[in-house]
């Protein structure tokens, strides 16, 4: 990213000599514009070196509002916003994370660290969001909470894990007990140290084996009728 300085060298040639005076009213007040922006940019770069993201960002808006064409102006708000969203990631303000870096992503489409950032903090967002609706029992929600999370990180292992949970509660209660001993078999073998899974699949087994005897005692009955 283009540092602030350079510019603020062509801003000092441009204002002074001969041309300044030739230039028209309204260059004086384009040319202050000019000098608050790179002012603010500066202090904002300034914020981001020394760590803070909150001052780097607020300066770093105010540049771009009053340049908001520049290229240069774009990218360090959006890498500030990627700073702000990392540490809002690293304490734990996963809501905050995700809008900083969407912001982020906005300015700079192609900004390859914030995208993974992003889809970081958006998994730890809706694993919590989905993992507040189970203990609510609110199982269909949290499922779709972490159907979402397994978009944005295909590879997510808690969110595979809590899906599978979610699924087991919706198929238990709907009476397909094969289909819930498939997904804790799937949990397990993400997790096999979990004792709590490993419980949960005996019962399911043990209920999925009461239902295959009562349905072949039933056919049997009915065979002999």
């Amino acid at each position: 990213m283009r540092h602030a300085l350079s510019r603020l060298f062509v801003a000092v040639l441009l204002s002074g000599g001969v041309f300044f005076l030739l230039m028209p009213a309204a260059a004086p007040m384009a040319q202050a514009a000019e000098d608050q922006a790179t002012t603010l940019e500066l202090s904002g770069l300034d914020a981001m070196q020394s760590g803070d993201t909150a001052g780097a960002v607020e300066k770093l808006r105010q540049a771009l509002a009053l340049k908001p064409k520049d290229k240069a102006f774009r990218e360090n708000l959006a890498q500030a916003l990627n700073n702000q969203g990392v540490a809002q990631y690293g304490n734990q303000d996963y809501a905050g994370a995700v809008t900083s870096l969407q912001d982020a992503v906005s300015l700079v489409p192609n900004f390859t660290k914030a995208k993974e950032n992003l889809a970081m903090a958006q998994v730890a967002q809706f694993n919590i969001d989905g993992n507040a609706l189970y203990k609510a029992g609110k199982f269909s929600d949290a499922a779709d909470k972490f159907r979402q999370a397994l978009a944005a990180d295909p590879k997510n292992s808690s969110a595979r894990v809590n899906l599978d949970l979610a699924e087991t509660e919706l198929l238990t209660k709907s009476g397909d007990y094969a289909g819930a001993v498939a997904k804790l078999q799937d949990a397990l073998a993400l997790t096999p140290d979990s004792q709590m899974i490993k419980d949960r699949l005996a019962t399911e087994q043990a209920a999925l084996d009461a239902q295959q005897k009562a349905a072949a005692e039933k056919a049997k009955e009915k065979k002999s009728d």
